[in-house]
């Protein structure tokens, strides 16, 4: 789709960071209520909730632990454990940028807890998922890889079908950088790479989509027949069957799987419909950013996205590289580095394994 690979990993990363800062002043609404208000999200609206100073353009703790995850496939130079991913974790992270469940992660790995198992025990919660477009780029073109690796990353994360959705997430990544990689083949690899509940998620995703046809159609029947109602609620707090949010997987995956769908992956249309569906917004947004730019590329985004998007988060790379120069685009060209070093590795076990088989 996309001419090439760099093109397609920049999309990803760039186009994941600006579906968050997209969806991100829209997280925890009802559609219902974003659409009076802010029509179809197409612009970097402020966020006062989720950044710093409330700037437009800025990133949340989605695509910060997808850095963090970059930071450590860089450092190894290929894929990775959950051993390499908890390194970063306790030398770049800075836990006031993630979400709670994410902090308790943090103090576990602190007090020496196994990196494969700190996920055991957390509350259901899509933050594997937003992470794990990293894992996909590593695989390319190998969503079981990519399925297989996510697994065992997202046990820093979470346990249970979370876990599953971020590898099933992370094998349509790994899909979407095949050479002539389209959105069902994306999709398919997903249904291919999956547990029991997350086929049936991203099947209920399509069938809504070819149901529906219909972007606000299809965000309509999706709020009436399938919101999740599971996430915890402080004993304190209100709680609203319809309006109370639930950012978890069970959620997030099919939302992604029929938007991804309806638009063509196409990823001006896919953010738009992301950041425009509310509940976890920026999450599905910035899924769709990511899938849609590793699908067609960062060529394909609108420029002055890419632009604003790189302007407003300078902060963050100044708080995690020394480089003056580091933004998405040279993460992306320090992750096409890691591909190639990967190559090689695999190039050394082919040639090693001609030799052992020589004989047989």
């Amino acid at each position: 789709m996309a001419g090439t690979l760099f093109d397609k990993v920049y999309g990803c990363l760039i186009g994941g960071a600006i579906g968050d800062a997209m969806g991100a002043p829209a997280e925890d609404w009802h559609y219902t209520d974003i659409r009076p208000t802010f029509g179809q999200i197409r612009t970097f609206l402020p966020q006062p909730a989720r950044s710093r100073d409330g700037a437009p353009g800025q990133i949340t703790d989605d695509t910060s632990l997808r850095h963090y995850m970059c930071l450590a496939i860089i450092r190894k130079g290929g894929r990775i454990t959950p051993d390499d991913y908890a390194r970063v974790w306790l030398s770049d992270l800075n836990p006031l940028r993630l979400f709670f469940t994410e902090r308790i992660v943090v103090e576990k790995l602190k007090l020496g807890m196994n990196p494969w198992e700190t996920g055991r025990g957390q509350p259901l919660a899509d933050a594997a998922i937003m992470a794990v477009a990293p894992v996909g780029i590593i695989n390319a073109g190998n969503p079981s890889q990519a399925f297989q690796d996510a697994f065992n990353l997202s046990s820093i994360h979470q346990d249970g079908v979370e876990r599953d959705a971020a590898a099933t997430t992370a094998a349509g990544f790994a899909a979407a950088f095949e050479p002539d990689a389209t959105v069902s083949s994306v999709l398919d690899a997903m249904v291919d790479c999956s547990s029991f509940d997350t086929r049936r998620l991203v099947t209920i995703g399509r069938d809504l989509a070819a149901e529906t046809g219909d972007v606000d159609r299809f965000t309509e029947q999706f709020y009436l027949r399938y919101l999740d109602r599971s996430f915890p609620r402080p004993p304190a707090w209100v709680w609203d069957k319809d309006r109370t949010v639930s950012p978890t997987s069970r959620e997030v995956l099919p939302i992604v799987a029929g938007l991804f769908q309806l638009c063509g992956g196409q990823p001006e249309a896919c953010i738009s419909a992301g950041a425009s569906f509310g509940r976890d917004a920026d999450t599905i947004a910035t899924v769709l950013g990511g899938l849609s730019g590793a699908l067609f590329g960062a060529s394909s985004i609108p420029a002055d996205w890419i632009e604003q998007s790189e302007a407003a988060n300078l902060d963050f790379f100044r708080e995690v590289s020394p480089d003056e120069d580091s933004n998405f685009r040279s993460t992306a060209a320090a992750m096409v580095g890691a591909l190639k070093a990967e190559r090689d590795a695999v190039a050394r076990r082919v040639a090693w394994l001609d030799a052992l088989v020589a004989d047989v």
